[in-house]
């Protein structure tokens, strides 16, 4: 596997660099592939041919998003045009497995003939993979783990530790965010849900926020989202749909316990002693507790997930997991 190219939705072009604001899991990976974003509008409207594979990232969306509609309307075959430009396709996971359920039907089989095109599909989660075995049982399927950098965070900006949690996601079925605050408010801390802002946000979840106890943070850029969850003491990542982990992932690179669903690599990975099934709120809530009344066990999961993010979450395993 040797990709040089990444396209996606997004207008920015080139290689991003490690002091990108917005250096998520997927620009992370770009970064330590080193692969040159191009914008998936200039690939489709030029003839230019690329020496090199490609990654992908289609999105998610249904017909209400312009771009989907597009592609759709437009490109319908894209991965076929995408193949005579570049040496090989591979197709990104964006969010978790089954989420092109929800979407109209005819979309449904366009996205099933988009990765049946593809050389391969990149996935997050070794737990991701046999959800593809089971439809393309002759596709080249690889997981790409996902990572983060520090390169680009000033450490002095990380904030004093206060007694106070952190959940998820919104009160929706996606992120699971009502049992997550139940179980959140056993810990008799504030809780916060991240930055999504209003905008982004359902509104019965964002007006029912003081009703419930819960604070919703707004929008930010990656590394204000790092400085502002430094000074958390416990993370939620009970979501019943996973996909890059990142929560975890940040939460692992802090210190910060974080109970959550195994079926993420990096909750099973950076936190086996706080990882449970899908809705498993028992051994969520017994775990709660535990780290609530027992300092030492608190302290043994922090510096054991401070050690296995530095070993297991790096470019090079990164790489080598790829190839």
């Amino acid at each position: 596997m040797n990709i040089k190219y990444s396209t996606s939705e997004m207008g920015f072009e080139g290689l991003f660099p490690v002091n990108y604001p917005y250096l998520r899991v997927l620009e992370t990976q770009l970064l330590f592939l080193n692969a040159y974003h191009i914008p998936i509008s200039k690939i489709l409207n030029t003839n230019q041919k690329y020496n090199g594979e490609l990654l992908f990232n289609i999105g998610k969306g249904g017909f209400e998003k312009p771009y989907i509609k597009f592609l759709y309307e437009k490109h319908n075959n894209v991965v076929e045009q995408l193949k005579n430009k570049f040496d090989k396709v591979y197709i990104y996971q964006d969010g978790e497995i089954g989420w092109w359920n929800q979407v109209d039907v005819k979309l449904q089989v366009w996205w099933y003939n988009q990765l049946q095109s593809s050389d391969g599909i990149l996935v997050p989660n070794s737990t991701d993979v046999s959800f593809y075995r089971g439809l393309y049982p002759n596709k080249d399927i690889k997981v790409i783990r996902s990572v983060m950098t520090d390169e680009g965070l000033d450490k002095t900006k990380f904030k004093p530790k206060e007694n106070r949690t952190i959940i998820t996601g919104p009160l929706t079925r996606e992120y699971n965010g009502f049992s997550q605050l139940l179980l959140a408010h056993n810990l008799d801390m504030p809780i916060d849900i991240p930055p999504m802002g209003e905008s982004r946000m359902p509104k019965d979840s964002w007006d029912m926020a003081s009703n419930l106890g819960v604070n919703y943070l707004q929008y930010m850029s990656w590394t204000e989202w790092m400085y502002n969850l430094s000074r958390y003491k416990i993370g939620y990542m009970l979501s019943s749909a996973t996909a890059s982990g990142s929560f975890a992932l940040n939460c692992a690179y802090l210190g910060i316990p974080c109970i959550g669903d195994k079926r993420a690599d990096t909750q099973r990975i950076l936190f086996p002693d706080l990882a449970v099934d899908v809705f498993d709120n028992e051994k969520a809530l017994e775990l709660t507790l535990k780290l609530k009344n027992d300092l030492v066990f608190y302290n043994e999961v922090s510096t054991k997930a401070k050690i296995l993010y530095s070993k297991e979450f790096t470019k090079e395993k990164m790489i080598n997991i790829l190839k």
